[in-house]
């Protein structure tokens, strides 16, 4: 009988323990062959295992761990007491996964090295993001505008950069800004 179709959670957790294998094996300085012949399980499924194309039994899993002197939890995270089961992926995540496992390793690599760069950059803009102060009125725009106010009003403005203004903008604002208090209010 064949294999059922794979939901986008088993794809991602066949993509994880891929990985953590493949990790397991490099800081172990071991082989596939090392790890088939100190664990018993078949070549056909270490292989299966390590390019993600099947997901270990609980005793292969156990077998695996001992072989690396780790936990379940570090193969197959599911085994950890807090794992709380995905909903469904998104769908730019669902193919980002599908096209990582068709990477050879060192580009799978570099997928990964780009989105923990992605990562740090949006986490750095997040910090960097101020609040915008509460701007209170500097003048009661029904009243009519005093030289001081209009000229309070200008000195704090600044163009959409957040450049402050040249004299002559100032001017050319202030100018404008009394000329439209006298149109709204009728005093024209």
């Amino acid at each position: 009988m064949g294999r059922g179709k794979s939901t986008p959670q088993d794809e991602a957790m066949r993509t994880i323990v891929s990985s953590n294998i493949k990790k397991y094996l490099d800081i172990k300085n071991k082989k596939a062959v090392d790890l088939q012949k100190n664990t018993g399980i078949s070549q056909s499924s270490i292989s299966e295992y390590i390019n993600g194309k099947s997901l270990p039994n609980p005793g292969n899993l156990q077998k695996i761990a001992d072989f690396f002197g780790v936990l379940r939890e570090d193969i197959d995270p599911r085994h950890s007491e807090d794992w709380e089961e995905p909903g469904e992926l998104p769908d730019v995540i669902q193919r980002i996964t599908d096209i990582s496992m068709q990477l050879e390793e060192p580009r799978q690599k570099i997928v990964l090295d780009t989105a923990s760069s992605q990562l740090e950059e949006q986490e750095k803009a997040k910090r960097a993001v101020k609040p915008k102060p509460k701007v209170t009125p500097l003048f009661d725009i029904n009243s009519p505008l005093t030289d001081e106010e209009l000229q309070e009003a200008v000195d704090e403005a600044v163009a959409f950069d957040g450049v402050p203004l040249t004299d002559r903008e100032k001017e050319l604002y202030k100018h404008l800004l009394r000329e439209t208090w006298e149109e709204d209010h009728g005093r024209g």
